[in-house]
């Protein structure tokens, strides 16, 4: 297991993106690609991932995303419960997960 840092920073070099991009307002988002700005949070954390990757979509006037990282078998129901509020709102939210178990 890791930290969320430690997946953020992999993913987010692996995909060409900046982590901790400071935001206008001071804050700062986890990664941003050419494509996206992204939230990473852990399963249990999935509904906070979405206001986050909205926030930084506003600050940045990019498309949000979120990667949940999911570290065991039952943390697959956090990423069912993050995709089935995204697409039931029709939230312009793009989803990837990081499965280590």
């Amino acid at each position: 297991k890791q930290y969320e840092k430690w997946y953020q920073e992999q993913w987010c070099a692996e995909h060409g993106g900046k982590s901790e991009v400071l935001l206008p307002d001071q804050t700062r988002c986890d990664c941003e690609t050419v494509t996206h700005v992204i939230e990473f949070d852990f399963g249990p954390k999935w509904s906070e991932a979405i206001g986050q990757a909205l926030y930084y979509a506003v600050q940045l006037n990019k498309p949000a995303a979120v990667v949940l990282i999911l570290e065991s078998a039952k943390d697959y129901a956090y990423w069912i419960r993050l995709n089935t509020t995204v697409q039931h709102f029709q939230l312009p939210i793009t989803t990837w997960k990081i499965e280590n178990f």
